[in-house]
């Protein structure tokens, strides 16, 4: 099962600019890493100062006597080079020991391994989508039609290929040849682009052909576009090609083969595509797990026939859209002898809780920043109210009138509601200070823990658990979204109150990269 789901625009309101003064303020609403410098910092030695002005607190420059204009920053993610090479040799390690005769005797061993395989996909989906600056975003309204829309998808394969006896393996072949020579391609950009600038220089100039190019913010189709080709673009195409050729070579039965382009194609997938809200998450996740649960357990009921598992066990319907494992030999209980060669979990069930996964780790991204840096500036700020105001009482007699209770100065020479500017100029300055920060934020030693990526992570690991365990009890295919998607959707939920963010994260939307439809 994977998911092939239509983006949509996500228009975002223009920001607001704060009002400040002694009334409590308005909060602008801020993008999670999209931001505008609203306000200078001030720090001690710089030459920005907050002064208070009559009855309003300004921001200005000493030199320039004059608040600066807004500038948009957008706020963008690198991923930490070091963390690119462990997550692809633990993904190559995976591969390597499943390959391994010890593995393919053990009678469970598929259990770990189709686990570390999934969250190995997952992670490295999650952490490649978010240095992303153009992703593909799923809207409420294709949230709700995704189940319909697969369900159509995989009825029209079940008819074609046991009603109709249908030979569609060219056409599947040469589908994922394409897919999985981009997949494998694109992923290994990734780690050749962490060994140094060389591999991200522009090598080769290639005119993309009148019509091809599309520009990803108005769609429109753009002319005379050139593409600087980079040597880890060209190292990674070949290898793309050479291991989609012996994937094909193999008719897909090589499983590591088989489980490495599988499970590129996922981190491709959730690199590229991703949900624009949580509720658009929560919507297509809940209407999903509807749709495993009635193909697996209640279409034989209507059919006559298990359409999920006669679709992913067709043996002439082979390709990287499923995780194979070895069937265990076991010669007491041995299998039947038509009986599928493989243990297998479908790409969907890595795929669509991935995508939430993938939306928890940019949740977490929206709250990264330097808190040194904005707890020093805030500090500043506020001392700095005092100390300006203690010049400002020292330079001059003291203004306290004994006779008038409402008077603009109290009895130490201070203007009345010093302690309240000094709040507001603190605040001012630690939002400022993050969003004046143009640096690329540094995933993932800058992320705190990855609070709710990590939990979901976790509940996911759960929910593959349990679903592999009532598949040995009672020995028939699992729909594992049944069990997926509660662990996930459950566990961000109680994340989400621990933490006391309930109405922050269900009403996060993802603001943090520009959105559109190549479609």
């Amino acid at each position: 099962m994977h998911p092939a789901l239509c983006a949509q625009r996500i228009a975002r309101p223009p920001r607001a600019t704060p009002t400040r003064s002694h009334a409590p303020r308005a909060h602008a609403t801020r993008s999670p890493v999209r931001a505008s410098v609203a306000a200078p910092v001030r720090r001690r030695g710089d030459n920005q100062r907050a002064r208070v002005s009559g009855a309003n607190l300004d921001a200005v420059d000493d030199d320039a006597g004059a608040a600066p204009s807004a500038a948009a920053v957008k706020r963008t993610f690198e991923w930490d080079r070091t963390d690119v090479f462990t997550a692809y040799g633990t993904f190559a390690t995976i591969l390597a020991v499943g390959s391994t005769d010890a593995a393919s005797r053990a009678q469970y061993a598929f259990v770990p391994y189709f686990a570390a395989l999934a969250l190995s996909s997952m992670y490295i989906g999650a952490h490649r989508g978010l240095t992303r600056t153009f992703r593909e975003t799923i809207s409420f309204e294709s949230s709700l039609a995704g189940p319909v829309v697969l369900s159509v998808a995989l009825f029209s394969a079940y008819l074609a290929l046991e009603v109709f006896h249908l030979d569609i393996s060219w056409l599947v072949n040469g589908y994922f040849f394409v897919l999985g020579a981009i997949a494998v391609g694109g992923n290994a950009v990734e780690p050749l682009n962490a060994l140094g600038t060389w591999w991200k220089t522009g090598v080769v100039e290639w005119k993309v052909p009148d019509g091809w190019a599309v520009d990803p913010k108005t769609g429109d189709v753009v002319k005379d576009a050139e593409v600087n080709v980079t040597p880890a673009q060209i190292l990674g195409g070949v290898f793309g090609v050479a291991l989609a050729s012996a994937d094909a070579d193999a008719g897909h039965l090589n499983f590591t083969l088989n489980n490495a382009i599988a499970c590129m194609i996922v981190t491709d997938f959730l690199s590229v595509i991703g949900f624009g809200s949580f509720k658009s998450a929560a919507t297509l996740l809940s209407g999903l797990l509807v749709y495993d649960a009635f193909w697996v357990f209640k279409s034989e009921e209507v059919l006559g026939q298990n359409v999920m598992m006669s679709v992913a066990t067709n043996q002439s319907f082979n390709g990287p859209f499923r995780l194979l494992f070895p069937r265990f030999e076991d010669v007491l209980n041995p299998a039947p002898i038509d009986a599928f060669p493989f243990s297998l979990v479908g790409l969907g069930d890595i795929a669509v809780p991935g995508l939430l996964i993938s939306l928890m780790l940019r949740y977490d991204a929206s709250r990264a920043t330097d808190l040194r840096a904005r707890a020093s500036a805030a500090a500043d700020a506020f001392m700095g109210i005092f100390e300006d105001e203690r010049n400002e009482r020292d330079a001059g007699p003291n203004m306290f009138d004994s006779t008038n209770v409402d008077g603009d100065y109290e009895a130490d020479g201070y203007r009345t509601g010093i302690g309240k500017r000094a709040a507001i100029a603190a605040e001012q300055a630690y939002d400022a200070a993050a969003e004046a920060n143009e640096d690329a934020i540094l995933v993932p030693s800058s992320l705190s823990g990855r609070a709710f990526f990590s939990a979901t992570l976790k509940a996911y690991l759960a929910g593959l658990l349990v679903a592999v365990g009532a598949n040995v009890a009672t020995g028939q295919g699992q729909p594992a979204l049944v069990y997926l998607v509660p662990a996930t959707l459950g566990v961000v939920a109680y994340t989400a109150f621990t933490r006391d963010e309930v109405s922050r994260v269900f009403e996060f939307v993802d603001e943090s990269r520009e959105e559109g439809s190549l479609l």
